[in-house]
């Protein structure tokens, strides 16, 4: 009988193919890796600058701000506005006030300081100047009536001033409301008017009146 069994030659070449696969495989994640890494170098890179740059920046303002710039919190637009908010709603209490004191005293010219700080706690008030809006000056005048003819004789002016200068007032008699500013003042002093103020502008010079409202600086 023949021998039938067959011999099979045994392949070597398993661990040949394996390993390419894997040098494949290593060279592919290699690549890969390559890529990352130089993303990772240019995104560290922008940051850096990006950093230096707001460095910069603060190191530039803070070595050029002063009390005198104009960049300054305190001659910010909105703090300016606000503040003259602030001494506008200030005059406008007073004014309430002045008008309850009057007519229990009879009339605007019997406005006191004292009264007015009975009715209206929350604000000072005075005969003499003041350099701020929690201060409000106080003149009275006994005559006039605003040319209307009609309500409690006498009228009152009240002022205070904004922290950036501007007087603001209010001159009230029985049948007229105006308002005024003046810019650039070191102190407000409010002045007995007897008749209504005449409109103008406002300036650093002279009162700017208008009446109704008060007016834009």
């Amino acid at each position: 009988m023949h021998d039938l069994t067959v011999e099979t030659p045994a392949w070597d070449g398993s661990a040949d193919g394996e390993g390419a696969i894997m040098d494949d495989r290593r060279s592919d994640h290699q690549g890969v890796d390559t890529g990352d890494g130089g993303f990772s170098m240019v995104a560290s890179m922008l940051s850096l600058v990006a950093v230096a740059l707001l460095v910069a920046l603060l190191l530039s303002t803070t070595l050029h701000s002063d009390s005198s710039s104009s960049t300054g919190i305190s001659n910010a637009p909105g703090v300016a506005q606000a503040d003259a908010i602030q001494a506008q709603q200030a005059l406008t209490s007073a004014l309430s006030a002045a008008s309850t004191v009057a007519t229990t005293a009879g009339g605007y010219g019997n406005v006191t300081p004292s009264a007015l700080s009975a009715a209206e706690p929350s604000v000072s008030f005075a005969t003499g100047p003041t350099t701020t809006w929690t201060t409000v000056s106080v003149a009275v005048s006994a005559g006039g009536t605003g040319g209307f003819g009609a309500g409690p004789s006498g009228s009152v002016t009240l002022a205070d001033r904004g922290a950036d200068g501007t007087c603001w007032l209010v001159w009230k008699s029985g049948g007229a409301t105006w308002y005024g500013a003046q810019t650039k003042a070191a102190s407000c002093a409010a002045p007995a008017i007897a008749s209504a103020p005449a409109a103008g502008p406002v300036s650093s010079s002279a009162i700017g009146w208008q009446e109704g409202t008060f007016p834009t600086v």
